[in-house]
């Protein structure tokens, strides 16, 4: 395989992004109240399924409204801000589960939700979310979030490399390639500043 057709393949795999209609209409569908956690804590910190469960209720801070990302495959850990929106939904989870693990999200058998777990979750509800079927797939609001951050035109690409944890700054590039609204204002802008022919 060429540098260009592997360049190719990645490029199509990371356009498989969830709109914001589209994950409004999941998080519509979740009901229980650990899922709704799960998808919330996983799509606003750009978590892979297998970082879900490594999230310790240590981890958290509610009085300073914040979380510890610990990350894998490589990619840089760190603490996050929590919006007030997640800790209420945290905080909601949190009071009902009768579990004494000081793993955050456990699976009926009290161990550490699995990835397999999640992706058939994930199946689940975008299925009843009606979502198309190549974005029922757990890593897909890892995308997302990465694609929404960039198209409010406000985040820096360096702030979303951040915010995902990714060493390297060509993980995050890619994603450049998928945010049409901010990158046609911005053309317009500087378009008028050059000279017209």
């Amino acid at each position: 395989m060429t540098f260009k057709q592997l360049k190719s393949k990645k490029i199509k795999s990371y356009k498989s992004n969830q709109t914001i209609d589209e994950l409004n209409r999941l998080f519509k569908v979740i009901k229980n109240k650990r899922d709704k956690a799960i998808f919330l804590i996983a799509y606003r910190h750009g978590l892979r399924a297998s970082e879900v469960g490594l999230l310790n209720i240590d981890d958290m801070d509610f009085s300073k409204q914040r979380i510890m990302i610990n990350r894998l495959k490589g990619s840089l850990s760190g603490v996050h801000p929590l919006q007030p929106d997640e800790s209420r939904i945290l905080k909601s989870y949190l009071k009902t589960r009768k579990s004494e693990s000081p793993t955050v999200f456990v699976s009926n058998r009290n161990l550490p939700i699995s990835r397999k777990t999640l992706d058939v979750q994930i199946k689940k509800y975008g299925a009843k979310a009606k979502l198309p079927k190549d974005k029922q797939h757990f890593h897909v609001l890892k995308h997302s979030i990465a694609t929404h951050l960039l198209d409010t035109g406000e985040a820096e690409l360096r702030f979303v490399q951040d915010w995902l944890g990714h060493a390297n700054i060509q993980n995050t590039v890619i994603y450049t390639t998928l945010v049409s609204k901010t990158r046609e204002k911005k053309a317009r802008k500087h378009f008028m500043k050059m000279p017209k022919f």
